[in-house]
């Protein structure tokens, strides 16, 4: 139980207690005031102590509810996610020793082979640019010019294409630790992510880097620009993004197909609004990445979603979901009403 000074200490209790108890008598003084302080009820003559025992029971009452309502809205436990390092590389022992041209923004093995940092996006700190390969080889350049003593790695993300170069996972060794380089530009904020290769567990971990940098405010996310996120119910915020990599985030309106593609819509008038586009066969593999948060793109109507993707301007500003991590529920359902995604 309670005592009387504990419980007046405490604001539930206060309300509940009023100016009674706030005008409480010393325990030394009871014996002596008993009568002039008592309560009468049915003919009965209650001191201060038995009159309060109601109250104090309340107060006990009041915070075991406000306990068990603090457990319920407590955030849904989830498991640490693991470095990019050990979960986007597939077979390590593939990975060949490379440098970094920076020419070419590119790391070279001795055999020639030419690897390009996969899955990230480096933006320009200028309003109205973001990408191209200037950023790429000067955001590359200055990190690694800044840590000379790294050795570096690369392992084929995906196939060679027509220009000869190979997306790749690059790896950075200082000390035998070894990091994903993406991984290590993403929390310096100084790339975004950009889905092209990654599987389930590599994108959350990347995605996981990424954030850490927005909710530091670390390299470009405490800039003003480039702007890096823009809103999907804003259409016309897009003019300066036609061309570059970009994150939108929005509601989706409506949903629409026919036989070769689906469509997303953030507005009602689809000739000037956002939309997204997928192939009709890209569906399976987007329900996939989706159901880990316990959605499906029918049900998406209603939901709000972030994308991320290069911007076009077709019928108004539009992006082309062409790897199905690109897309991602805001609201995710594992997480309870107010949870946030983690996929």
């Amino acid at each position: 139980m309670l005592s009387g000074d504990v419980c007046l200490a405490l604001p539930a209790c206060r309300k509940r207690s009023g100016k009674g108890l706030r005008n409480k008598v010393k325990e030394a003084d009871v014996p002596q005031r008993r009568q002039k302080t008592g309560w009468r009820k049915a003919g009965r003559v209650k001191t201060l102590r038995t009159a309060a025992a109601p109250l104090l029971a309340g107060c006990v009452a009041v915070l075991l509810t406000q306990a068990v309502a603090a457990d319920e809205r407590a955030p849904v436990e989830r498991p640490e996610i693991p470095a990019a390092a050990d979960v986007c590389a597939g077979v390590r022992e593939q990975t060949v020793q490379v440098t970094f041209d920076s020419s070419e923004a590119l790391f070279v093995s001795a055999a020639g082979d030419r690897f390009l940092a996969s899955d990230i996006e480096m933006p320009v700190q200028a309003s109205g640019q973001a990408g191209g390969e200037d950023a790429r080889r000067n955001t590359l350049q200055t990190y690694l010019e800044s840590r000379p003593d790294l050795e570096l790695a690369a392992v084929a993300a995906g196939p060679e294409n027509r220009w000869g170069l190979t997306p790749g996972w690059v790896f950075v060794s200082d000390d035998g630790h070894s990091a994903l380089l993406q991984e290590q530009l993403l929390k310096a904020g100084v790339a975004i992510f950009a889905p092209g290769h990654a599987g389930a567990e590599c994108a959350d971990a990347l995605r996981a880097a990424e954030t850490q940098a927005s909710l530091a405010r670390a390299g470009l996310w405490g800039e003003t620009s480039p702007r890096l996120v823009y809103s999907a119910a804003a259409p016309k915020s897009f003019s300066d993004a036609s061309g570059h990599y970009v994150i939108a985030r929005g509601r989706i309106v409506s949903l629409g197909k026919t036989r070769s593609t689906r469509y997303l819509n953030f507005g009602k008038y689809w000739k000037t609004d956002f939309t997204v586009t997928l192939k009709a066969s890209a569906e399976d593999d987007v329900n996939t990445a989706l159901g880990r948060s316990g959605w499906t793109l029918d049900a998406l109507e209603g939901q709000v979603v972030e994308i991320r993707g290069s911007v076009q301007e077709r019928d108004g500003p539009s992006m082309v979901l062409r790897h199905p991590e690109q897309l991602v529920v805001l609201n995710d359902k594992r997480a309870g009403r107010d949870g946030q995604s983690s996929n």
